[in-house]
């Protein structure tokens, strides 16, 4: 099957065609392994200072072309233009960290066992890196996968999502133009079921890391080369404690910003929140106020703080569940503000919403929303709060809102996820640490992030030297 047309578009204006680009066959998958293994090893013969001033070199190619990235993020994925601008930074943020790890691609010294004997452990790249990621972070995300795996001397194919395929492009364009070695970073375009076929059973292919819904994370799992090695950060279904001792008006601006932020598509997004009865009106109101100061509109627009959703099969989606939620009796709380400009260009707009007294069952309660929609409901005590989040066959990330330093310290100890934030919003995260949930929103064994990437982009090989 030949190559079609992939359009991207614009969320705001879903008659702006952000860009065409042809999807890549099966057997141009097979030649963009083929060039990233040739150049993979002309790569890993660099000493880490080479390797380190190219990496650089791209984080301030990054921050030179500013200003075009942030409009094209926000142009094809829909985030205002101060999330896209963040975006843009932390990626390169992420090439500045990956240049420094290259000088800590190390290995360890062990005391001699056999008489004359010195052994030692080396990191050695694995080869060829497939790099799929989604289209809610277009940037920061693929940032994250590829700059570590170069730093650690990998060649890497990267498929971004055909919603953001202009960010994908845009991406590798700075990767070439900042000087990075002809072949190193493949790009691969679309969705064609061989192609993708292709691209995670080669047998070139040593890893795959992955960032996407659950669904896709078992197909990929089912199509990988038996033995490469797996990264897949998936789903997350993220609980939020507010105990009665907390500041309450504090907690409530972390749980909109957390839940309504981004359009509400990170897989960090605040889904639900459980308050201490005794609490549960004055949060509600307090949640009401924050969300009052929303407004929603073209990411483009001054004073908009909540873009549209990022795609038409994201809208639809939503409405449905919003609906469902309304006809099941759930009640709003409060209401954000429509930028009268939003809707003459039927850009894809989902009004935030806040609900109570929505049944525990219900998909809004127990599903990953993905979108500018929680729900709130009551717990006893924070021990209640705490087991649901251990119960819950997600473990991305969650939080607790309390001013007892026992309250907190116990629950970061306690909450079975892999990461927890204290008086935070759920979303946000750095570049020094490790990225990774528990349970069904990971893989499991290695996270994304930090210096602990260089363990998933790397194999050891213990030495015993007798020289």
């Amino acid at each position: 099957m030949g190559a079609v047309e992939l359009v991207s578009e614009n969320p705001a204006r879903p008659d702006d065609v952000v860009g065409r680009f042809r999807t890549t066959t099966a057997s141009e998958v097979a030649d963009a392994i083929g060039r990233a293994v040739e150049a993979q090893a002309h790569w890993a013969s660099l000493t880490p200072g080479q390797r380190a001033t190219l990496i650089g070199g791209v984080a301030h190619a990054i921050a030179r072309e500013t200003s075009e990235l942030v409009d094209l993020v926000t142009r094809e994925e829909g985030k205002t233009l101060a999330e896209s601008r963040g975006e843009v930074q932390k990626s390169a943020e992420q090439f500045h960290f990956a240049s420094q790890l290259a000088f800590q691609v190390e290995g360890t010294t062990f005391p001699e066992e056999e008489p004359d004997t010195f052994t030692y452990t080396l990191r050695v790249p694995l080869g060829v890196v497939v790099a799929i990621a989604p289209w809610n972070f277009p940037l920061s995300l693929p940032a994250r996968k590829i700059a570590p795996a170069l730093a650690a001397g990998n060649a890497v194919v990267f498929k971004p999502s055909p919603a953001t395929a202009a960010v994908g492009a845009a991406l590798v364009r700075v990767l070439a133009e900042a000087g990075l070695p002809d072949g190193l970073v493949q790009l691969v375009q679309g969705a064609d079921d061989a192609a993708m076929q292709a691209l995670v059973s080669d047998p070139r292919v040593a890893a795959v890391t992955f960032t996407g819904s659950d669904a896709v994370g078992e197909i990929l799992r089912q199509r990988a080369r038996a033995g490469a090695r797996l990264q897949f950060e998936l789903g997350g279904h993220n609980l939020v404690v507010v105990c009665a001792d907390a500041d309450l008006g504090r907690a409530a601006s972390a749980v909109v910003r957390g839940g309504v932020g981004l359009a509400g598509q990170a897989c960090t997004a605040t889904d639900r929140v459980l308050v201490e009865a005794p609490v549960l009106d004055e949060f509600k109101a307090a949640v009401a106020a924050e969300l009052a100061t929303i407004r929603v509109g073209d990411g483009t627009t001054p004073g908009v703080s909540c873009g549209p959703v990022a795609t038409r099969a994201q809208f639809d989606r939503l409405r449905a569940l919003e609906r469902a939620a309304l006809d099941a009796g759930a009640e709003p709380i409060g209401a954000a503000a429509l930028d009268p400009d939003a809707l003459k260009h039927g850009g894809y707009f989902v009004e935030p919403r806040v609900f109570a007294g929505l049944d525990a069952d219900h998909p809004a309660a127990t599903h990953e929303i993905f979108g500018p929609m929680l729900s709130i409901a009551p717990v006893a005590h924070f021990e209640e709060g705490l087991a649901a989040v251990n119960a819950d066959a997600h473990g991305l990330v969650t939080a607790i809102h309390t001013s007892s330093l026992a309250t907190a310290t116990r629950y970061a100890r306690e909450a079975r996820c892999g990461i927890v934030k204290v008086n935070r919003r759920t979303t946000g995260n750095g570049v020094a640490p490790p990225f990774g949930g528990w349970k069904g929103s990971s893989s499991g064994a290695f996270p994304e992030g930090g210096r602990q990437a260089l363990e998933f982009f790397t194999d050891t090989k213990t030495v015993y030297s007798g020289i």
